[in-house]
């Protein structure tokens, strides 16, 4: 199941680090790409595969391992947007990155997806300052 899964995110995640935006030792669009993977991941592997969260959670965590991200920091990651994302009350912007990825799960086209990784990353790097 997790191989189907990845088959699905394994484009989405190549097109956002194939973009000349992405920088690897940036955390905030670190972050910002993994909240957003998780909730398209989790409605593909929930709604479309029926997989289980903790699969779910493994294949979010290993595809950013994948690409440098510290092992431990990517399962914490995955485990922080489970959270976020099952709690009706969390209305965070880690919240909202999540929807974002899960709003997703029935486009074809991803670039809309691949783009708002790096509007959103700009857009809380103002907030932060």
């Amino acid at each position: 199941m997790i191989g189907r899964l990845e088959d699905k995110t394994d484009p989405f995640i190549e097109a956002v680090t194939a973009d000349p935006r992405w920088v690897l030792e940036d955390e905030l669009m670190v972050q910002v790409l993994g909240f957003t993977l998780y909730g398209y991941a989790f409605g593909l592997g929930r709604i479309v595969n029926l997989m289980d969260v903790e699969d779910i959670n493994a294949s979010v965590a290993g595809q950013l391992a994948a690409l440098g991200v510290g092992p431990q920091y990517a399962q914490g990651l995955a485990e922080a947007a489970f959270e976020c994302f099952t709690n009706e009350a969390d209305q965070s912007v880690y919240s909202q990155l999540v929807n974002i990825g899960h709003s997703h799960i029935a486009s074809e086209d991803l670039s809309e997806c691949v783009e708002s990784i790096f509007q959103n990353t700009e857009t809380l790097r103002e907030q932060l300052q």
